[in-house]
């Protein structure tokens, strides 16, 4: 491990605001993360973990702290049966390594999280998931380093406290942890299609009727193409607002004005699609000074190059009144502000 002093890490980051780290440094294992532990606690310095960047928006031109790149790999096989089997995966490893991992060995759990951005490590601190997968619904267990001890501790899946894009590393034991690695329980028999019609209609173009697991990450990861934009090409957080969950009550009053307002059923309660608030507010495909909606998704706002973080938070600011005024629904950003 190697501490470095005023290391420019925009390009670390896939929203690409200007910010320059105090220090740095790269762990590629858990007793190089222990090292680093060590030495912001001897230098009495703030520690930050950055994994892929994909979620963390930097509000200072600086971060006077000691930011450490999680790149701790590895995969290991941890237990099977004749229906499942239960692998580990290294928190630094790139999510879609993980889920291209599952694909290769015909393992289904994941497959429609195919194509999103970030680290494996990152995956449990919001409860990440798309197309009706979460990875609450395969995760068995993580480990992590506690950031006051640098001893390592287990988490069971109801340690987690997993709801809809939370769970108790953004609640109680936010900032208390370092993930180092998370276990997965895949299974051996078919994957369940989502059901979104867009996947469906997919596949039936494709003249899939029993799709394998790499059918629908392939379905998956064509239609994220058309809908989000590259991170290696354009700068954003992909998603940028938490799609609301509301009583019926809401949702029946916006449907009354509003009918064609697209909505899922989640128990008693409506999810209703943050881009398509947005969209109805104008906001599709507005370009703002140096940032825009994208013109192919509404909840996505990208960095068309040189923003910065006031701007950013004028625009978002405008947005959640705009939605807040109109629909009496207050819009909560996904992405992480240091």
């Amino acid at each position: 491990m190697h501490i470095q002093e005023y290391i420019n890490i925009q390009e670390l980051t896939t929203f690409k605001l200007p910010c320059t780290a105090r220090f740095f440094c790269v762990v590629k294992t858990v007793s190089e993360l222990q090292e680093a532990i060590q030495y912001a606690q001897k230098n009495n310095v703030q520690l930050f973990v950055l994994g892929g960047g994909s979620n963390t928006i930097f509000q200072n031109d600086t971060i006077d702290a000691l930011v450490v790149k999680n790149e701790i790999d590895g995969i290991a096989v941890v237990d099977g049966d004749d229906v499942s089997t239960t692998v580990r995966f290294g928190a630094g490893l790139p999510w879609d390594d993980v889920v291209n991992y599952t694909v290769a060995h015909d393992l289904a759990g994941i497959e429609a999280m195919a194509k999103i951005p970030g680290t494996a490590g990152a995956t449990p601190i919001q409860n990440v998931g798309a197309y009706g997968q979460e990875i609450k619904d395969t995760l068995t267990e993580l480990e992590a380093i506690e950031i006051a001890t640098g001893a390592s501790e287990v988490f069971l899946n109801e340690d987690c406290h997993f709801a809809y894009r939370d769970s108790i590393f953004k609640q109680d034991a936010k900032g208390k942890y370092i993930i180092t690695s998370i276990t997965l329980r895949l299974h051996k028999t078919p994957p369940t299609i989502p059901h979104y019609p867009g996947v469906r209609e997919y596949l039936t173009q494709k003249g899939i009727d029993a799709p394998t697991v790499r059918d629908i990450a392939d379905a998956i990861g064509d239609i994220r193409s058309t809908k989000l934009p590259d991170p290696e090409h354009i700068a954003s957080v992909g998603s940028f607002f938490k799609n609301p969950i509301v009583e019926a009550s809401v949702y029946e009053k916006i449907k009354a004005e509003y009918p064609n307002v697209k909505a899922f059923e989640v128990e008693d309660k409506y999810k209703i699609p943050a881009g398509w608030l947005i969209d109805a507010m104008g906001y599709k495909g507005k370009v703002v000074g140096k940032l825009e909606f994208y013109p192919n998704n509404a909840l996505v706002v990208v960095n068309r190059g040189g923003a910065t973080f006031g701007e950013l938070q004028m625009l978002i600011d405008d947005v959640i009144h705009s939605v807040e005024a109109t629909f009496g629904i207050t819009l909560e950003p996904e992405p992480v502000f240091v």
